[in-house]
């Protein structure tokens, strides 16, 4: 497809910086309507934003120097975001409707049209107390505000701020309602990393579309759409910053790309090219969702998969480019993802209308004359976190979650997660998820908890190790995030599944789930390098069982977790967690 906007014609702007220690760790963040163009080619797009720009400012705090934040509601005016569900194709080309600009046949909701600004801002990957977390149902309306505290009592790390308003998150989050927040510490610093403008940069993935004039012009105005046979909503554009395909000048030296996914629903996979061939060794990665690897590692040879929520804190090595030289950042994922791979070298060809990705161009890197030199970087980053041991896996907490998606008659499916409980004396006939393990060993699991508004199931013991496991039986893979503590990646187990015709209703589920891999399965179900980090939002692929260890420490109280793929979320892909201290277990039953 010929795209209508012109790609590399924007500079990459960097969001307003807000240090917390310039106003005593006391800071007011206003929410309001705006004006914003995302590109050159054009007109201005009404948004909500924080601070009425996209994306909000960049909030930066020192580690254990507490923060307060008045979120101010002063949005002004319903959604502006068109919201619609449109036919799966449109005219002749058979092109899928989500990959053309404009409503295309599809009518206005309106009743996204008639949403306020009702708003509650969650700061994901924050240490953060109950309170303050941003519980989706603790909304507060305009002329309205909100009080978080916020300790910082945690490790350096790239976080962000977006809303989290229950059933909505997938709007009001696309018109806008999105910043990045930087915590930094001594021990980062030591390294001698770019801190900063100009060689710390933040980039803000996500995908947008927009509206088309009777002339077949775009408008500017935000399009979110959908097909009848597709929940999530797959814009046609990437946005870095809040400009489609930007391009960002750099010197012949060493660059930080505290790089973030803020997409609804799209999954990037990152390849950089020049004249045609992937130059991955440029790039190294430090640090991932909760702050520094172990070690410097290189990105997967595929390209840097970020799923929705993912972070990434990369080095990248110009220092040896002439002046003039331009490398392109393209990404090769197509959707719904589904962990398939995409051979780096044939980026440039990465275009799929099939595949949801019409338009691969994420932004572009141009060199101009300075100074030259790359920046030394110790191979050993932190020590502070390591693998927990076998024994203290032994004697863990187990929780078992399956991922699901139910056929609705007449409407679209629903995707939820199903909270287990094994069921050893359970009868035949019973609705079980059976679990076979790669030793024979079978497991029976019943649901216990199939929606949101169910009884709470979980209830972690404060300071006690924990081991989660997600059962994959969808065809998608899905970033699912736990609020508060950081969690460590065990380990990607392929399975054989099989879910019988009715097996998944409103409240049970049955299934047989074999270890071992399907014949039609070609994911690798490994675990990279750039995962082995402190991760708050891991990739569950399909045809896979993930197992991840969590402890919680700080906090007690309600919390939740879910899948970071808004629509999903906003589908009851969402279930609360209660944080209880030990001494009250007792009191509990």
């Amino acid at each position: 497809m010929r795209a209508p906007l012109t790609p590399f014609v924007d500079p990459l702007p960097l969001p307003r910086r807000l240090l917390a220690s310039d106003h005593d760790g006391r800071l007011q963040v206003r929410m309001r309507e705006g004006s914003h163009r995302f590109h050159r080619d054009l007109p201005e797009s009404r948004i909500w934003g924080y601070g009425g720009d996209v994306p909000g400012p960049t909030i930066e705090a020192e580690r254990g120097q507490p923060v307060r934040v008045e979120w101010i509601n002063e949005i002004a005016g319903t959604l502006p975001v068109v919201v619609t569900v449109a036919p799966v194709e449109t005219g002749d080309d058979g092109v899928p409707v989500q990959c053309v600009p404009g409503l295309s046949g599809g009518a206005p909701d309106p009743d996204a049209a008639a949403l306020p600004g009702f708003t509650v801002v969650h700061l994901h990957g924050g240490l953060t107390a109950a309170p303050y977390d941003g519980w989706a149902e603790n909304i507060f309306a305009p002329g309205q505000h909100a009080v978080s505290d916020y300790s910082m009592n945690q490790r350096a790390a790239l976080l962000w701020y977006h809303d989290h308003v229950m059933g909505v998150t997938r709007f009001t989050l696309y018109s806008g309602l999105a910043g990045l927040w930087i915590i930094r510490d001594e021990e980062e610093r030591a390294l001698g990393l770019p801190e900063g403008p100009p060689f710390e940069v933040p980039l803000l993935l996500q995908d947008r579309n927009f509206g088309q004039d009777a002339d077949g012009r775009l408008t500017g105005e935000l399009v979110h759409k959908t097909d009848p046979g597709t929940m999530e909503a797959f814009a046609p554009f990437a946005t870095v910053n809040g400009k489609v395909w930007p391009v960002m000048d750099v010197q012949p030296a060493t660059y930080r790309l505290r790089t973030i996914n803020g997409s609804n629903a799209r999954t990037f996979r990152l390849v950089l090219m020049r004249d045609g061939r992937p130059e991955l060794g440029r790039i190294s990665q430090i640090g991932t969702d909760g702050g520094l690897l172990r070690t410097v590692v290189s990105i997967p040879e595929g390209g840097l998969t970020l799923a929705p929520a993912e972070r990434a804190d990369l080095l990248v090595d110009f220092s040896d480019l002439v002046p003039g030289s331009e490398l392109t950042l393209l990404n090769t994922a197509t959707a719904p993802f589904d962990g398939a791979s995409f051979p780096p070298e044939r980026a440039a060809d990465a275009a799929n209308l099939e595949g949801l990705l019409p338009y691969p161009d994420v932004m572009r890197f141009r060199v101009l004359p300075g100074p030259s030199g790359p920046r030394a970087v110790p191979r050993e980053l932190t020590s502070d976190f390591a693998p927990p041991t076998p024994e203290e896996l032994a004697g863990a907490t187990r929780r078992t979650v399956a991922l699901v998606e139910q056929e609705l008659e007449g409407e679209t499916n629903m995707l939820t997660m199903r909270e287990l409980m094994e069921a050893p004396d359970a009868d035949a006939s019973d609705p079980l998820i059976t679990v076979v393990s790669a030793d024979g060993t079978i497991t029976s699991l019943r649901t216990v908890a199939s929606h949101f508004e169910d009884t709470v199931t979980f209830f972690p013991m404060l300071g006690q190790l924990e081991v989660w496991r997600f059962i994959n039986l969808t065809g998608d893979t899905h970033p699912m995030h736990i609020h508060l503590n950081a969690f460590q990646l065990l380990a990607r187990h392929p399975i054989t599944a099989n879910v019988p015709n009715g097996g998944i209703t409103d409240e049970t589920t049955m299934a047989t789930v074999r270890y071992g891999r399907s014949p039609d399965d070609e994911l690798e179900h490994l675990v990279d390098a750039n995962e082995m980090g402190l991760k708050d939002t891991v990739r569950v692929n399909p045809k896979e069982i993930v197992d991840l260890a969590v402890r919680f420490e700080t906090h007690s109280g309600r919390y939740m977790y879910h899948c970071h793929i808004l629509e999903h979320e906003d589908r009851d892909m969402m279930r609360p967690i209660v944080i209880m201290p030990m001494e009250l277990m007792p009191f509990m039953a």
